[in-house]
């Protein structure tokens, strides 16, 4: 087992006894926030996410077969994979455990997928791959510092119209969960989530749909 993702290098022992380092991901309510960004990049031909963490991967979700999905994560929870079908359909499925600056991406019919984005270091590659997509779809806790800093620095750099804004409160379903659940995760909840639809303001109003 290996990780990139340094915040799990020192706890990897941990995780290869069957904790999970952000568990919470798994429920059920906090995988919705996959079904309403499967809703803004149905028309795109190219879906890209960052940070994908265990099951919870856009290509799971998609409710239309792009032309290729790509999701990038650094976790050692994270699984690799290359296919060439979705569900039947061509579709060029890449699921890498790397840094998506390392690989080329499409510039065209792009779609961008970030839930839970929190980036250490330096922004601008993913200012820059933003800035040249169609739709952006970005998830944070707005409890949580460094990610709400992540969504100020992009939207000071890059001119972005806001398809959508939405707030969700997932509390109640801490109750649901069984404690021997619980107690296998690494990290604390964060059941507060805020999702944004962006367009560069290059891209005609609703220039993006159909």
């Amino acid at each position: 087992m290996e990780a990139l993702n340094p915040f799990q290098m020192p706890r990897l022992g941990e995780i290869e006894t069957g904790r999970q380092f952000w568990g919470y991901l798994d429920t059920e309510a906090l995988q919705l926030r996959y079904v309403v960004a499967a809703h803004f990049v149905r028309h795109a031909r190219h879906v890209v996410e960052i940070g994908g963490y265990r099951n919870n991967l856009m290509t799971n979700f998609l409710t239309t077969v792009p032309e290729s999905v790509t999701v990038f994560s650094l976790d050692a929870e994270f699984e690799p994979l290359e296919a060439d079908s979705l569900r039947g359909q061509p579709c060029r499925v890449r699921h890498v455990r790397d840094y998506f600056q390392h690989t080329a991406l499409p510039a065209e019919g792009l779609a961008v997928v970030a839930l839970g984005l929190e980036i250490h270091g330096d922004m601008q590659p993913f200012i820059d791959l933003v800035a040249k997509s169609d739709v952006t779809v970005i998830e944070i806790p707005p409890d949580h510092a460094p990610s709400v800093e992540c969504v100020r620095a992009l939207r000071t750099a890059v001119s972005l119209r806001t398809r959508c804004e939405s707030d969700f409160d997932f509390s109640a379903n801490e109750a649901l969960c069984p404690d021997a659940l619980r107690q296998r995760w690494m990290n604390p909840p964060f059941w507060r989530r805020r999702l944004y639809v962006f367009e560069p303001m290059h891209t005609p109003a609703g220039g993006s749909r159909v």
